[in-house]
């Protein structure tokens, strides 16, 4: 199966279209998107802490994403019931790899804090794809 397509921002955001330029040449990045905003009115508390929480850490969202946000939001504030079971969990996992908020996602997304932690050798040693 080919691998999913990546959305221009994240490949920005990531280093993608740095690291291949010819692969996000003729991609083009939806037009006229918004930011997230604000969460929507009859979220409760907890879905409103996770809806700020996942907008302050995937940058590339906008308001096309603003529905499954929402289920995520909901799905999350939901970890504590009694009733979260394995579909709830494995439904919340899919969001939010939809969303680029997995670990495996937040590997390829550069965060650019620069705190110097790299290893300089690790340019010789990394695979290039």
């Amino acid at each position: 199966m080919a691998r999913p397509r990546l959305p221009q921002a994240k490949a920005e955001a990531s280093g993608a279209a740095l690291k291949n330029p010819g692969r996000f040449k003729d991609r083009r990045a939806p037009k006229n998107t918004r930011p997230v905003g604000k969460p929507y009115k009859g979220m409760t508390d907890d879905e409103v802490r996770y809806w700020n929480e996942l907008v302050a850490e995937l940058p590339w969202l906008h308001s096309g994403h603003r529905v499954l946000l929402r289920v995520a939001c909901r799905l999350a504030a939901g970890l504590d019931g009694d009733d979260f079971g394995v579909s709830k969990a494995q439904a919340l996992s899919s969001i939010l790899s939809k969303l680029g908020a997995t670990p495996v996602d937040e590997t390829k997304v550069m965060h650019g804090d620069g705190d110097g932690d790299e290893d300089p050798a690790e340019a010789f040693f990394a695979r290039p794809n």
